[in-house]
């Protein structure tokens, strides 16, 4: 892997590789960090039909020319941010270093704040609510892994519609998995956001619902996050269950499917699909 690398870099970004380092705990990609030039790069992996990865790194480039640090890729020789090699799409990406946060309140307020500014440049259009509802619908065939997955999912597709029907939705270029890793306190103290791959369009509660349930409670990322988007309190402050349920019925679909199918990338136990499964399955009291 190390030599195909070596290749594409060579061939694509006119790069000679010096090092090259394996990166760990991506559920749905590859990375390297690489060496080349006498600087730090980060070396992305996908499948050729990921959809999310191109345009996520198209936010990334857009909320970097913003001013924020985000991993933002470096375009190839053609001018692309993603060349195709070997049945994947590849990525070069600018190296973030810094630590990342934890759950601990001081994080949860740069987190909350730093999905305010996100949000708040990548704002868009609302789309179709149903059809975005596919983060779901696309793992069907896998619900009834378990006997409690399809009404739990259901449910929760119902809170998010009921919610919509009284209240327009605010939509964003979402991160779309904002976990309390993919940010990243520098030297200077600035907050980094990286890894982009779960990018879409979508109501901006799917990632504050998301940041809540990484961090385990919303008060410090909802204050904070609404101290920069203020005009959002009523929204967030009364969609943020319906959002939650929906956030939890992903994580059930998702590894309902990984477990039906055997997925074992980016688990660092082998009992790691069964723990997201009974994970979601605790949050709705079942």
């Amino acid at each position: 892997m190390a030599v195909a690398i070596g290749e594409v870099l060579r061939e694509r970004w006119g790069l000679e590789v010096e090092r090259v380092d394996a990166l760990s705990g991506a559920m749905n990609s590859r990375a390297w960090l690489v060496g080349a030039g006498g600087a730090q790069v980060v070396v992305k992996s996908v499948a050729a039909g990921d959809r999310s990865f191109a345009a996520g790194l198209e936010l990334a480039s857009r909320l970097a020319a913003a001013g924020l640090v985000t991993g933002a890729p470096v375009p190839s020789l053609a001018g692309r941010l993603v060349e195709e090699a070997d049945d994947r799409q590849v990525a070069l990406l600018q190296y973030v270093d810094g630590g990342g946060l934890t759950q601990d309140p001081e994080d949860q307020l740069a987190i909350g704040t730093t999905l305010a500014r996100v949000h708040g440049i990548s704002r868009t259009a609302p789309g179709d609510l149903e059809k975005w509802f596919e983060l779901v619908t696309q793992f069907d065939v896998y619900l009834d892994v378990e006997p409690w997955i399809r009404p739990a999912v259901e449910d929760a597709l119902n809170g998010v519609r009921e919610f919509a029907s009284a209240q327009d939705l605010t939509w964003a270029g979402l991160h779309g998995d904002p976990a309390p890793e993919a940010f990243l306190r520098q030297h200077d103290g600035e907050i980094a956001l990286i890894d982009w791959g779960s990018f879409m369009n979508g109501p901006v509660l799917y990632d504050v619902a998301s940041a809540v349930m990484y961090v385990g409670q919303d008060e410090h990322v909802v204050a904070a996050y609404l101290a920069g988007l203020p005009e959002l309190s009523p929204e967030i402050r009364s969609g943020l269950p319906a959002f939650l349920g929906f956030r939890h019925a992903v994580q059930a679909a998702y590894f309902a499917w990984r477990l039906a199918t055997d997925v074992q990338t980016g688990l660092t136990t082998e009992d790691g699909n069964h723990k997201g499964l009974a994970d979601a399955r605790h949050w709705f009291g079942l």
